[in-house]
């Protein structure tokens, strides 16, 4: 079904910069503030989306978690994560337009297409996932990743 290739890999293209930025395997300690503390925390939400077995149902809670931390980041990465913050929120709205909620994903991976999904709005998705994966929003992931190994001791990027 076109709608399953469709969401596999704007599931995909979404999951891969948001890990990126967010999360997968490593450890690290929280050095100072609530941001790292938070950071640290939050983490295991970002992981819940790698790998074969990825739970597309904490989508939701992910989404929230990346619009907290952008709320409280520190100034030396608060523009990269209003960068992630704004394609996660254009991707938000795109979804409502469509008339499906994140936590929608993991049935329609599975051809299950929720009652009044508009089609032709969720085919517009694509573009919207894939410009995650733009210059900026890339950029703006690794610069994070690096200011929480840094400064919160946190290792985002470690598999």
């Amino acid at each position: 079904m076109r709608t399953n290739a469709v969401i596999g890999s704007l599931t995909l293209a979404f999951t891969a910069t948001l890990l990126a930025a967010c999360g997968s395997d490593g450890s690290g300690s929280s050095s100072s503030g609530s941001y790292c503390d938070e950071l640290k925390a939050d983490k295991t939400y970002f992981e819940s989306l790698s790998g074969s077995n990825a739970d597309l149902g904490n989508l939701d809670t992910v989404f929230a978690k990346v619009h907290t931390l952008a709320s409280d980041a520190p100034d030396s990465v608060s523009a990269d994560w209003k960068t992630l913050d704004d394609a996660i929120s254009t991707i938000e709205t795109a979804f409502k337009d469509a008339g499906i909620k994140a936590s929608d994903l993991a049935a329609m991976q599975k051809g299950e297409v929720p009652k009044g999904v508009d089609m032709s709005k969720l085919q517009e998705l694509a573009p919207k996932l894939q410009a995650l994966s733009s210059g900026d929003v890339t950029t703006a992931a690794n610069n994070i990743a690096a200011d929480a190994k840094k400064n919160c001791g946190v290792d985002l990027t470690a598999s």
